[in-house]
């Protein structure tokens, strides 16, 4: 991890965009390839981040060159004003000639990460034979490389560790075939890399099916994986003896075998109406293991199994504007972990380590009924909903509190009313209500039903073409109540009621002159919730506003200026303000109140557009936002201060925050 100082980072930019600016106006010669190059410049907040993409696709002599580089670069700004970077690089060639009826093909591949100092490289060349028609296997072979930190014996940094070895791949296409009465495709492929002491496997395999008789469409999918990776573990818990009976590095290895199988029929059984049914099952296999252990040493390897099985039937009826959707939905999940190697191990560790496993292990279950609905009434209305009912099981073994039970349901109505050929109507109402329900005793306090209401009334007004006008209102309510309360307990009950209104206004002046206006006011009020009474004890209210004036200048050469703004405020229940005690010493003193904590930011914002040749543009975005944190504090405050103290919390704290980015996009 390097670290310099900002200010040189500072120092930089400027020649950056200049270089980016000069280079966009270099001229460039024609080819039949084409190639792409996007860089950018992004300074937000506490983040530098630098980008570049390269691709090119390249015909030369016959042979097709396909190169693409992407190099990104974050530099996070730590205390005292330092940065901490971070370097990505992954590149990607492919070179291919053809030789008759085949295919020489050559395949590379680099990947750089500063931060954990891993280099990767991958090259493979093969021949692509053709077996059939429009079938092909291709057979590759070549070598591999892995460079990461190995096994540090002293304080300093671990020293790289260079592993290499050949590799050998094959891949292969069977583009859609008819056999017999059904449509068959696959493809697949596989990498065997030997990475002495270490060893890296992939294989995928994918098929479908399909067939279609008497208006039925039956379709048939299986998809296989297998993966394995193995990695050093640089600080493990196997290395705590002695120097001299340490081994450089131990290795843990990861195999994952995963298998999808998914079935899906669909017929049709009137006019507009569609019957389907869906059936997917899948199941992964994951184990783990530690090779090259020392001797003696105690480790632990697991083995983990999630397996899954879903159906679906639904019913779909689709006429003119009109659909209406009904389905039924059904599953069931298992995930458990075991030691692989308990056996070899001491029974108190092992039952330890069996236990923390087992936790993790669930059965898992779901129902659901869903209805949707949308149709137009008459030639200026439309009505839509949206309907579900879901039950959740969740089973643990008896180790985990987490066995719990869940009943959810979710509605939306929906209206659109054209009441003029310039103003459109619309009307949401959201409802849910979700019931959560601990089986095990440590947990049933938690047990509680969330209700939640959503109004959401929107007036779409368009006087004319060049004018539209967007206006929101929202009053959502959310109340959280528990099922019991133990006695000597208060109640926690919670209610969140919030108003909020929303502005999205747009006018074209003509010539290429627009200005765009948004804005938004809310008011959120948090309470303790009396359920019997229904009301409320209010404990918190948090206010918010933002306003974006945009004005937007070209048609080619697009500008934008614009002026931001955002206020909040809300209730804490400790302030700290830093105030000058004026005791000769030179220290601040603090002191911490209850009150009312405001936000307020404003600045500027800019953007410019501006297209080059041949589809080649420059993107330069840039604000600016002017921060104060002040407070107003409640309570009395020491004499002889409180003058000082409420001064200091009204001047509060002021941040000047600025953001730039800079993207460019070029052909060539």
């Amino acid at each position: 991890m390097e670290i310099v100082s900002m200010a040189s980072v500072n120092r930089h930019v400027a020649r950056i965009l200049f270089v980016i600016t000069i280079f966009a106006y270099t001229p460039v010669q024609s080819t039949s390839g084409q190639g792409i190059f996007t860089g950018g410049f992004e300074r937000d907040i506490n983040r530098y981040r630098w980008s570049a993409l390269f691709q090119l696709s390249q015909p030369i002599n016959g042979w097709q060159i396909d190169l693409s580089n992407l190099f990104r670069s974050d530099a996070f700004i730590l205390f005292d004003d330092r940065l901490s970077f971070r370097d990505e690089n992954q590149t990607n060639l492919t070179v291919k000639k053809p030789f008759g009826d085949k295919r020489v093909a050559v395949y590379g591949s680099m990947g750089w990460f500063s931060l954990s100092r891993v280099l990767r490289q991958n090259l493979l060349a093969g021949f692509r034979f053709p077996v059939a028609e429009k079938v092909w296997l291709e057979p590759l072979v070549g070598a591999s490389l892995d460079q990461r930190p190995g096994f540090s014996e002293g304080p300093g940094r671990a020293p790289l560790r260079t592993d290499a070895g050949p590799a050998i791949g094959i891949r292969f296409d069977v583009p859609a075939t008819s056999v017999d009465a059904y449509k068959v495709s696959m493809s697949g492929e596989g990498l065997i890399q030997s990475l002495a002491p270490r060893r890296s496997e992939m294989f995928r395999f994918d098929a479908v099916a399909e067939r279609t008789f008497d208006g039925t469409r039956l379709r048939t999918q299986v998809k296989v994986a297998r993966i394995r990776r193995d990695a050093y573990q640089a600080a493990s818990f196997l290395n705590r003896d002695e120097k001299s009976s340490r081994v450089a590095e131990t290795v843990e290895s990861t195999h994952s075998d995963t298998l999808v199988a998914t079935v899906l029929i669909e017929r049709p059984v009137a006019r507009g109406t569609v019957i389907s049914g869906r059936l997917e099952f899948s199941t992964n296999s994951r184990t783990i293991e530690t090779l090259r252990a020392p001797d003696e040493a105690i480790f632990f390897d697991s083995e983990f199994q999630r397996r899954m099985l879903e159906g679906e039937l639904s019913s779909t009826f689709v006429r003119d504007q009109s659909f209406v959707r009904f389905s039924l939905r059904a599953g069931a999940e298992v995930e458990d972990r075991q030691l692989s190697n308990e056996s070899d191990l001491p029974p108190a560790q092992a039952s330890q380590k069996q236990n923390l496993l087992r936790q993790a292990d669930y059965d898992r279950g779901f129902f659901q009924v869903q209805f949707n609905f949308r149709t137009p009434v008459g030639g200026r209305t439309v009505l839509q909903a949206n309907v579900s009912a879901n039950i959740f099981r969740h089973d643990t073994p008896k180790v985990n509190p987490d066995d719990r039970d869940e009943l959810y349901f979710d509605g939306r109505l929906g209206a659109s009313f054209r009441l003029t050929r310039y103003v459109e109507l619309q009307i949401q109402i959201n409802g849910t209500s979700y019931h959560t329900v601990y089986l095990k005793s440590e947990r049933s306090a938690e047990n509680n039903v969330q209700r939640s209401l959503r109004f959401r009334p929107t007036v779409i007004w368009k006087p004319s073409p060049t004018t539209r006008i967007n206006m929101m209102t929202e009053v959502r309510a959310n109340y959280t109540v528990d099922d019991f309360l133990l006695p000597g307990r208060r109640p926690t009950d919670q209610s969140a009621r919030e108003l909020s209104y929303n502005l999205d206004a747009e006018h074209d002046f003509g010539r290429g002159i627009r200005i765009r206006v948004t804005g938004r006011w809310s008011d959120l009020r948090l309470g303790r919730f009396l359920d019997e009474a229904f009301a409320e004890i209010p404990f918190d209210t948090l206010r918010s506003t933002s306003t974006w004036v945009r004005l937007n200048v070209g048609t080619k050469i697009q500008a934008e200026i614009g002026i931001r703004m955002f206020i909040r405020s809300d209730f804490d229940r400790a302030i700290t303000i830093r105030y000058d005690a004026s005791d000769g010493s030179g220290q601040l003193s603090t002191i911490s109140r209850m009150g009312r904590r405001k936000i307020s930011q404003i600045g500027p914002t800019t953007s410019l557009v501006w297209p080059l040749r041949r589809g080649a543009f420059l993107r330069f975005d840039g604000w600016a936002t002017f921060q104060v944190v002040n407070a107003k504090l409640y309570g009395d405050l020491p004499d002889g201060f409180e003058r000082v103290i409420r001064a200091a919390a009204k001047r509060g704290i002021r941040t000047l925050i600025p953001n730039l980015s800079v993207t460019m996009h070029w052909l060539f």
